[in-house]
């Protein structure tokens, strides 16, 4: 048997949060929500994995690699985001009478999936509806379940069938995720050991609070817990300065760095935060630069490193990434190919005189530089994208663009906002202006998931390959 895990929501519910986690890797006790989902299919016997993945899928590959942590074998399917389950299955081309496991890797439940399979291999001709806590458990069995498959997608419907199917109700708890205060309730119910057969694998130290422990993990930095009122779970590499005050269930990330005198009380801190001196922090989840209160429901956004923000370097947008020796050798294609441009203005503009659809014998692009300012572009409006984008190779020169980078209307995806924007990528390359934007996205997808090394040069060749429509 083989388990289809479906890992490609976009987080539009966590929104700002989203612009850090997608769902499928947002943490709970300092572990991605889908390894949860990893190490219970090693439990049900599984050792085969079709992972669904879209907007993501390079943060995702990079942090699951090919299962070897788990003694998986991972293969990366590209969906569109929240795609329909049933789309995505014909694309897999499945063998029929074959049994296979699908379930969602980006929401989080108690440990059930062999529970599931069993007794589905009992009713094996009867779709069986997995459910926890009286929600959708987000797993199923084809093929029987195949006439219900949208009960997989995400949003989840809040119809449920209860005459036609069998319903399998599973002991545990489980967490949707699509709102700040499931995401919190799941970290926190974690911390405190309320999830049946599921508990933090960090050290136990012994807190104030004799019902409840601290879990922390290695290299942490803590001071004496058995004073702290509260518990929880510390991440590795984190530092917990002194006369810092811990006050109920508190659950601090890796690499986090909570400054002198501040008070946690009943909170979530996100992996790479720090906190700053004489800070108090209650009912709220930070992550960076974010702090999301519980209480009043709100978002804000602090730029007062001071307070709260990043405990890490990130690359600066500004940052020029184009070398100064790739700049010297288009200098040199540059002023080379000068005296072309006349006779291929001369045949853009002849060619361009015979085709209906074309309107100029230019095209103007808009640009968003890696400085935020927006501003025009122009290129041959003739085939060969590489050849009609001469002249946009000045503006790599002078440091607006980059050679190779995003496409301004890539910024879709999560995340992508720090991205670099560059004249040459799969988007620019390989379609045309009329291209479907859904197409355009799983384009950027596919090319952001190829882990060569080479990849630029094969989008090069098939650069040069490829016939353009303009």
């Amino acid at each position: 048997m083989q388990a289809i895990i479906f890992a490609n929501r976009t987080g539009d519910e966590l929104a700002p949060l989203n612009s850090h986690y997608c769902p499928a890797l947002l943490p709970i006790g300092n572990k991605a929500v889908i390894e949860y989902t990893l190490e219970d299919i090693v439990k049900s016997g599984i050792s085969q994995i079709k992972l669904i993945v879209s907007s993501q899928a390079k943060e995702i590959e990079q942090y699951l690699g090919r299962g070897e942590k788990w003694g998986l074998e991972i293969d990366y399917f590209l969906s569109k985001p929240q795609e329909e389950t049933g789309l995505i299955l014909k694309r897999l081309s499945l063998v029929d009478d074959e049994n296979y496991l699908l379930v969602r890797g980006d929401i989080f439940r108690s440990p059930s999936i062999s529970q599931f399979i069993d007794f589905s291999m009992d009713f094996s001709d009867d779709f069986v509806q997995a459910k926890m806590a009286n929600q959708n458990a987000g797993m199923m069995l084809l093929p029987a379940a195949l006439p219900y498959i949208a009960d997989i997608d995400w949003p989840f419907s809040p119809h449920f069938d209860s005459t036609s199917v069998v319903t399998l109700v599973l002991h545990g708890r489980c967490f949707m995720l699509d709102n700040f205060r499931s995401y919190m309730d799941a970290n926190l119910s974690l911390a405190t050991n309320e999830l049946p057969s599921l508990s933090p694998t960090d050290r136990s130290y012994l807190s104030a609070n004799p019902q409840q422990d601290f879990y922390v993990g290695a290299k942490a930095h803590t001071g004496p817990l058995n004073r702290q009122d509260g518990w929880g779970i510390i991440g590795e590499n984190s530092r917990i300065e002194d006369n810092v005050q811990l006050k109920e269930c508190i659950v601090i990330g890796s690499n986090c760095l909570i400054d002198k005198e501040s008070i946690l009380e009943n909170s979530l801190i996100l992996p790479n935060t720090y906190v700053g001196e004489k800070l108090e922090v209650r009912n709220s989840i930070l992550c960076k630069n974010l702090l999301i209160n519980l209480q009043i429901s709100g978002v804000i956004q602090i730029n007062d490193q001071a307070l709260i923000g990043a405990n890490e370097s990130l690359a600066k947008p500004g940052d020029n990434k184009t070398g100064s020796i790739t700049k010297g050798l288009l200098f040199i294609i540059l002023i080379l190919s000068l005296p072309l441009w006349p006779f291929l203005s001369l045949y853009s503009s002849i060619r361009n005189a015979f085709i209906k659809q074309a309107e100029h014998s230019t095209i103007s692009d808009t640009f968003i530089d890696n400085l935020g300012l927006t501003f025009q572009a122009w290129r041959w409006n003739i085939p060969g994208a590489i050849i009609a984008r001469l002249p946009q190779l000045y503006h790599v020169l002078t440091g607006r663009l980059d050679l190779f980078g995003d496409s301004p209307e890539a910024r879709y995806a999560t995340g992508k906002e720090l991205r670099r924007l560059g004249v040459l990528g799969p988007v620019q390359l390989l379609l045309d202006r009329t291209a479907p934007e859904e197409e355009r996205q799983l384009l950027e997808i596919e090319f952001d998931a190829d882990p060569r090394a080479t990849k630029y040069l094969h989008l090069l060749w098939r650069a040069f390959e490829y016939k353009h429509k303009f």
